[in-house]
């Protein structure tokens, strides 16, 4: 009884540190630290891991990083991503803006490693977490809650909250069917920065380091 009460202790804990770091996101975003926020929740995220692998290093593959599955995960996630990227193409289409300008490729290198991280934090931490005894909650509970966390931190921009709302419809259940971090954490970052070009017409790579700018 008490080895399941400190489990479900650490459990709610690292939800809430999850949640929490999503509010303190949203508090910094209006003041324009979003930069120094991402590298500050990768390398505060980064030493977790690390100090949670030393203390129990099966806990990786529990989390996910695993290789286990990792060829049937990749195909699935792909196949379910074409879709996604086809409206996206078609709607930069209609509106002239189907290209991805040269200074634009950093990001389909660096953002999948903060979708990683973005999906370590909601699946491995939550999903996962919340799926384990005592707590047990269904996938059906699961689904939504994964949903409205992915998309909590895109507002106010509405477009970017839909969508991401829709993805984490998506990558919950293949989380929970494959329990592999690494598609959903490359495609998380892939979609983000198709989103971005092709829909909201922006570059976050030179919004977050104007001395990158070169000519298109």
């Amino acid at each position: 009884m008490k080895s399941q009460f400190v489990a479900a202790r650490a459990s709610w804990l690292e939800v809430a540190a999850v949640v929490g770091t999503g509010i303190f996101h949203l508090l910094l975003k209006p003041l324009g630290l979003q930069t120094l926020f991402v590298a500050a929740a990768v390398c505060a995220w980064l030493f977790y891991i690390v100090y949670r692998t030393i203390q129990q290093p099966a806990i990786l593959h529990d989390w996910g990083f695993r290789c286990a599955a990792l060829g049937h995960a990749f195909i699935v996630t792909s196949l379910l991503a074409l879709p996604a990227v086809g409206l996206m193409a078609l709607f930069a289409h209609s509106t002239g803006n189907l290209s991805i300008p040269r200074n634009a490729w950093p990001l389909f290198a660096l953002y999948p490693i903060w979708g990683t991280v973005q999906q370590f934090l909601v699946q491995a931490l939550v999903i996962r977490n919340l799926s384990l005894k005592p707590i047990a909650a269904k996938p059906l509970a699961l689904i939504p809650i994964g949903a409205v966390l992915f998309s909590m931190v895109h507002v106010p921009n509405l477009p970017l909250t839909f969508a991401t709302f829709c993805v984490g419809l998506v990558f919950v259940p293949l989380y929970l069917r494959f329990r592999n971090l690494w598609p959903l954490g490359l495609y998380h970052g892939w979609l983000g920065a198709l989103f971005y070009l092709w829909v909201l017409g922006r570059n976050p790579w030179i919004e977050l380091f104007p001395s990158f700018i070169t000519t298109n």
